[in-house]
């Protein structure tokens, strides 16, 4: 007996069956139901989605000796005869090779004549967007106004390529992609009638590798039946599909998260070194990392998977929150253009693996620049507040001592020690500059004394944005009639003559350098010439 493909044998015979299509059916049988069915139906969908045997089911439907009926009963005569394909009231035309207005005038001589036994003469044209426009010209007439016994249905993939005019004359449904835990769930329950193991990792491989097409499923669930026997596994549909089994994209995922380059490296040229197509690997890996967005947001989003494969990812995250990888989504999206017109497909995926890659580093230096102190490294590490507020001031010099650690610059119990304990919960980084400041204290001023080394720091300091937060806890230390002065060692003859300063300002080179630069005046020194600043 000839073998029948999966996709032939498991064509639905009812309503019913159909998979992901509940819109499209409900819409018919309404219409079946309440015989308000129209003269010609546009099915407009991706391939593979059901749009011909939506076809031939209304054709049933219309035509069964029990309706014109909601569900067809598909034991009668014209039921059979139609699933079989031998109906001679059920004409089925093929676009592509009936392209031209001839072909057509062959159809419009067909109609002159009743159908030879059932209500109605059914013409399912597939593919209707291929027809010349003259073809299209000459349907006009006969689809606007049909003999009562003919119902017009069109199945196309590119609605967009159909004229206006024969649009506005029919009734259109728009099939959509099904779901690919619907497709799994599917393809599960065939290979259980079929006697053949599958394992929930490959149904769902198989449905994301279908994208909506559940035709293309079934295809794919017969070549890897052919390919595993009576056994297929995950590992078997990455070989058949030539794409890398989900562990390795996770681990691979994992390494780039947690800016393990140099492993991430050597499991990127170890899967492109297997063969897999570096626009595929690409493909796999925005994926998953778009499952880890989506399991970071709400794990209810992720109902697709399986517990092992959530499991993985959720390793692979790091820790990281839905915001850090939303953006890391928006860096590996930006790669794609440049990969698909790349001569060198290889090295342009590397390059986005190490910009990815980077995105600890980068988080770290957003965290400090924000003012939010330091963030834990991917490895869990922790760096003392007072080396990041050291590196978020720029400056030279040794790093500030831990904050609530060993004795730092100040001792416990010095103006320096009381200003920075204040500082700590309300701004890490403005505390670290403090803390490489010398803070002497006078009956109504406090003098910041920073080392020249750490003009930078100063400057920070000096930054309008930070003076109020300087400010005030140096009142709720000292009294609220105490003000601060910061200084630079080296500096005090400048800090004491403001004309020299305020001409240095006002120079127009100095104010354009301001201006681009973003920097502030942290010195201003006489010119060893004499009269220039």
């Amino acid at each position: 007996m000839t073998y029948q493909v999966l996709a032939r044998a498991y064509r639905p015979r009812r309503f019913a069956d159909l998979v992901g299509q509940e819109g499209v059916v409900r819409t018919l049988q309404n219409a079946l139901g309440s015989g308000t069915l129209g003269q010609a139906y546009l099915f407009s969908g991706l391939r593979g989605v059901g749009k011909t045997t939506v076809a031939r089911l209304l054709a049933m439907a219309v035509n069964c000796e029990r309706g014109p009926a909601p569900e067809p009963c598909g034991e009668c005569v014209s039921c059979r005869e139609i699933v079989e394909g031998s109906s001679l009231d059920v004409v089925e035309l093929d676009a592509a090779t009936h392209t031209g207005v001839d072909n057509v005038r062959d159809i419009q001589e067909m109609l002159r004549y009743r159908p030879t036994r059932d209500r109605y003469r059914v013409m399912i044209v597939d593919e209707v967007h291929m027809l010349s426009r003259a073809a299209f010209n000459a349907l006009l007439k006969t689809i606007e106004e049909p003999p009562p016994y003919i119902l017009w249905i069109f199945a196309t993939t590119e609605r967009h390529k159909v004229p206006p005019t024969i649009l506005s004359r029919c009734q259109q449904l728009e099939f959509r992609p099904v779901p690919a835990a619907r497709i799994a769930e599917h393809l599960a329950s065939i290979a259980e009638k079929e006697g053949f193991g599958l394992t929930g990792a490959a149904a769902s491989a198989v449905a994301r590798a279908a994208e909506g097409s559940l035709r293309d499923a079934l295809s794919l669930l017969d070549q890897l039946r052919a390919f595993s026997g009576e056994s297929i596994d995950e590992e078997a549909v990455a070989t058949v599909l030539g794409v890398p089994p989900a562990d390795r994209v996770a681990r691979l995922l994992g390494h780039l998260v947690r800016g393990e380059i140099a492993d991430a490296l050597g499991t990127l040229r170890g899967e492109l070194a297997a063969g897999h197509d570096p626009v595929v690997l690409y493909h796999e890996l925005g994926r998953a990392l778009r499952q880890m967005v989506h399991l970071t947001v709400d794990p209810e989003l992720a109902d697709g998977l399986e517990e092992q494969q959530v499991q993985r990812l959720r390793e692979a995250t790091g820790g990281l929150d839905a915001t850090a990888l939303t953006r890391m989504l928006g860096l590996w999206v930006e790669q794609e253009p440049l990969l698909r017109d790349a001569a060198n497909r290889e090295l342009v995926l590397e390059v986005a693996c190490l910009r990815l890659a980077r995105w600890p580093a980068v988080q770290a230096v957003e965290s400090l620049l924000a003012g939010g102190g330091p963030v834990s490294p991917p490895d869990g590490s922790q760096r003392s507040r007072g080396a990041a507020a050291s590196s978020a001031g720029g400056g030279g010099g040794s790093a500030a001592a831990p904050h609530g650690g060993a004795e730092g610059r100040h001792p416990p119990g010095s103006p320096g020690h009381r200003l920075a304990e204040l500082l700590w919960p309300r701004s890490p980084r403005v505390a670290g500059a403090v803390e490489e400041a010398e803070v002497i204290l006078g009956s109504d001023t406090v003098k910041l004394v920073l080392p020249a080394s750490h003009a930078p720091l100063a400057a920070y300091l000096r930054n309008p944005d930070v003076v109020p937060v300087v400010e005030e806890a140096v009142r709720s230390a000292f009294g609220e009639g105490t003000t601060v002065v910061i200084r630079v060692e080296g500096a005090e003859g400048t800090e004491g003559d403001p004309g020299l300063r305020t001409s240095a300002e006002a120079d127009e080179g100095v104010a354009l350098a301001r201006r681009v630069l973003g920097g502030e005046v942290v010195r201003v020194v006489p010119d060893r010439r004499g009269d220039e600043a």
